[in-house]
């Protein structure tokens, strides 16, 4: 069953990336404002919710649980900071490479963390999803800050990797959407408050408002696809292996570039026209992750 989950969450994690990028380009004075407008978004929606969850069991777990869950949330916000910076360097398709740094990671920290052990031809997959990431960096047309924005995803990734750890180990403790409510708390918390505490990062948020305002529905939008995409990821992580629940969204990328694409040709808004630089060579990268899913599914 955990695999239906993981296969389901990436064409949602491409919209976000997508949209994303639209907006770091476009929209943000500072990339750093996606984990801000995020977080406000998912608190609204958050909301809404709740009036459509009456009969949910609230089992309240033990407060470390809880302390557990904010801190996955909030490690989720961190990786977001990083991943937003990422986006300023260079497009939203190769943004998505650089995450397959997450499944190249988790089952080395799996192992030594929770004796995670997976079987040899695993290891050996991982590794050639790890070279194809490397060749989407060799061929990056940002040259000027392609390094910067691979240290930034290796950052986000590390983060990442920290959180689902976490995670697994919150759902194990009790029922699954306690756990996920929790981790989405951390999310809201973490991302608002900046605003809070830091005087020019409210200072700069303020500023942006007006150009922020009008575009209130796109960011709903981006926050809805991207809780479809991390309940996903992170109910297969609660019914299967944390690494090849992580390893399944290395298809990522490939459904990035399918979408910037075909957004070129329908709505250039959404585009970038850097996508279509070596286009050939990132779709066979593209085919290379793809069929090493499979054979890790």
């Amino acid at each position: 069953m955990w695999l239906y989950y993981a296969l389901l969450g990436p064409p949602f994690w491409a919209i976000v990336h997508i949209l994303d990028s639209h907006c770091v380009g476009n929209v943000f004075d500072r990339p750093w404002m996606g984990v801000i407008t995020s977080s406000l978004a998912t608190a609204v929606i958050a909301l809404i919710a709740l009036f459509f969850l009456p009969g949910v069991d609230w089992q309240l777990p033990e407060w470390h649980i809880i302390a557990l869950a904010l801190l996955a949330g909030g490690l989720i916000q961190l990786g977001q900071g990083f991943y937003f910076q990422a986006l300023e360097k260079t497009e939203a398709g190769i943004v998505a490479a650089y995450g397959n740094f997450t499944p190249t990671l988790l089952p080395l920290v799996s192992y030594f963390l929770i004796g995670d052990v997976l079987e040899l031809w695993h290891y050996i997959t991982i590794g050639v999803l790890v070279i194809a990431s490397i060749c989407f960096c060799l061929i990056d047309v940002s040259r000027h800050g392609k390094w910067d924005s691979v240290l930034l995803m290796l950052m986000a990734s590390t983060a990442q990797v920290a959180a689902i750890l976490i995670e697994k180990y919150v759902f194990e403790q009790g029922t699954f959407f306690t756990g996920f409510a929790f981790v989405i708390m951390g999310v809201v918390l973490s991302g608002v408050l900046p605003i809070l505490v830091v005087p020019s990062v409210r200072k700069a948020f303020s500023n942006n408002i007006p150009k922020l305002k009008p575009l209130a529905p796109l960011f709903i939008g981006i926050e809805m696809a991207n809780l479809v995409a991390l309940y996903m990821s992170q109910r297969a992580v609660d019914l299967g292996s944390p690494s090849l629940a992580s390893a399944m969204e290395t298809t990522v990328p490939g459904y990035t570039f399918l979408l910037t694409i075909l957004l070129l040709s329908l709505k250039h808004r959404f585009g970038n026209e850097e996508a279509r630089y070596e286009l050939r060579t990132k779709l066979i990268l593209v085919g290379i992750m793809t069929a090493g899913v499979m054979q890790l599914a």
